[in-house]
């Protein structure tokens, strides 16, 4: 399921005040699962994103969360984009609009565009 090119969302986290996001992506061939820290406000918007469970299965498969990394302006808040996120079920997938920071959007950007581990080798969860 997924295109494995996207960025899958996998969890947030908040451990001593120090937010966090783990995300998987492929760099370079290899399936990597990194962790990064986040701003507070991204850790609320990126627990709205993995509760949301759009379809009727709720309980039969794992939900996936991946960046589609296209964005609009908030026209109410510079700070803020509207991203698309692909939120997948089994069969199931469809693409619903959330909003994140635009300092979070350019991390996805920057991770999109590797083409080594080594810049992320810190930041890889084992």
């Amino acid at each position: 399921m997924g295109d494995h090119h996207m960025i899958e969302l996998l969890e947030v986290s908040k451990e001593n005040n120090i937010y966090a996001a783990t995300i998987q992506h492929t760099i370079a061939g290899e399936l990597l699962v990194l962790r990064f820290g986040i701003e507070t406000g991204d850790y609320s918007r990126l627990k709205r994103i993995l509760e949301h469970r759009p379809f009727e299965n709720t309980g039969v498969a794992p939900y996936r969360y991946f960046f589609a990394l296209s964005h609009r302006n908030d026209p109410t808040n510079e700070a803020l984009v509207y991203t698309s996120i692909r939120v997948e079920q089994l069969k199931q997938h469809k693409q619903f609009e959330f909003l994140l920071s635009r300092k979070l959007m350019a991390n996805l950007f920057w991770f999109n565009q590797l083409t080594s581990k080594e810049e992320v080798l810190a930041l890889m969860v084992q």
